[in-house]
């Protein structure tokens, strides 16, 4: 969905129409996003099936055919009809000159790119000379809502898919008077053991000083009443609990359930939409899971999210909200200690590109002959990533 939205906006910019070519396991996700039209390659495309593999990068890839040049040292006359733009985030230095304004005139000239990425690369594109001025139109005040407005124009889920969300919602978080969403994501139990993540979970929503987001679930409270004798109306909270582990859910579940019989009423509510306990790459069944809890999330008035994590970042992103992101623990002493804050609120609403290339100077006091640099900050949650913001901080 990222890398999605990043070619989309691309193909606005260079005036050319968008084609995906889902795996099995995503036809069935979305719903189609243009009118009387198919955003789906035809099954029998020219280079359909063939274009993930090492054989078509080396013969078609945009780095492969610059270096070439290079050892040649000479330009290649390639007038060619199709060409691979290799942006995953295991490109190389060849790969990464497509973000050189100058490499742009030879992409014109050829009708069909092959596309290959898995990440969100729209900001660099506001950082290239020769799409600024055109991205300034398209968003003239607000740039941390380009994946939102883009994500949600894209994206409509499935009928399915909707049903499945619509459904959850009605039942468990329609009627609290505030929806908290916790997002969890564990890249290494070895490094960061499940109850040290949950302490953090429960000190970030519970004990940091700036945002008491929820009650302590170690405390009570008294019901008072109003001058007409009527008890006081108590505000509800629904916990969404979208995670690959259980324990998060369980253990927080019980917590509050605890403190819901000591309070004398369901005060807080902690649901999960799943069982589901590890990834499965190539399912549509999981695929479908995952992407009805990102779009519960999405639905919530606060986040919390892991930090380095693409889910969380297409879950706020589609919000419109700046999360609230774990600090990375990363903890390998006997002690286990979290850090402190256990979170921080994100700079910004946009996801972060992880990986790019370093053609220009984003430094806050650099400045062009065309003006000031768009407002580019490092990501608060990966050292060398790069995200939009409206200001810096």
């Amino acid at each position: 969905m990222l890398s999605i939205s990043s070619s989309f906006l691309y193909a606005l910019l260079t005036n050319r129409v968008l084609l995906v070519d889902f795996g099995p396991d995503m036809v069935d996700l979305f719903c189609e996003p243009f009118h009387n039209s198919t955003w789906f390659l035809p099954r029998d495309f020219t280079f359909k099936g063939r274009a993930n593999t090492p054989e078509f990068r080396e013969t078609y890839s945009l780095g492969k055919l610059l270096r070439r040049e290079e050892e040649q040292k000479k330009e290649m006359p390639y007038v060619a009809s199709l060409l691979q733009l290799f942006l995953s985030y295991d490109n190389d230095d060849y790969d990464k000159l497509f973000y050189k304004s100058e490499t742009q005139p030879l992409l014109k000239k050829v009708p069909w790119l092959v596309l290959r990425s898995d990440q969100y690369f729209a900001p660099y594109l506001f950082l290239m000379p020769c799409f600024r001025a055109e991205l300034d139109r398209m968003f003239p005040d607000d740039k941390e809502t380009v994946f939102h407005h883009l994500g949600r124009y894209l994206f409509s889920p499935s009928n399915q898919v909707w049903g499945h969300i619509i459904g959850f919602y009605d039942a468990y978080l329609a009627k609290a008077d505030r929806r908290i969403g916790l997002q969890i994501r564990v890249f290494s139990l070895d490094k960061t053991p499940a109850s040290l993540i949950l302490s953090q979970v429960i000190n970030c929503i519970q004990e940091e000083s700036r945002i008491i987001i929820l009650p302590n679930a170690t405390t009570t409270t008294t019901t008072t009443a109003s001058s007409s004798g009527r008890n006081r109306t108590t505000t509800t909270t629904a916990i969404l609990v979208a995670s690959l582990l259980g324990q998060f859910y369980t253990e927080l579940n019980r917590m509050y359930k605890e403190w819901n019989e000591k309070a004398g009423a369901t005060v807080v509510g902690v649901y999960r939409t799943n069982h589901e306990e590890m990834q499965v790459l190539g399912s549509s069944s999981h695929n479908m899971k995952a992407l009805v809890d990102i779009y519960l999330l999405s639905m919530c008035d606060v986040l919390v999210t892991s930090p380095r994590s693409t889910f969380g970042y297409v879950a706020h992103g589609l919000a419109g909200l700046t999360p609230w992101i774990l600090q990375s623990q990363d903890i390998e002493d006997e002690e286990q200690r979290v850090k402190e804050p256990a979170c921080r609120r994100g700079v910004s609403k946009e996801p972060c590109l992880q990986f790019h290339a370093n053609y220009y100077d984003t430094s806050p006091d650099h400045r062009e002959a065309g003006g000031p640099v768009p407002v580019i900050m490092d990501c608060e949650d990966f050292q060398y990533g790069l995200k939009l913001v409206n200001r810096r901080v």
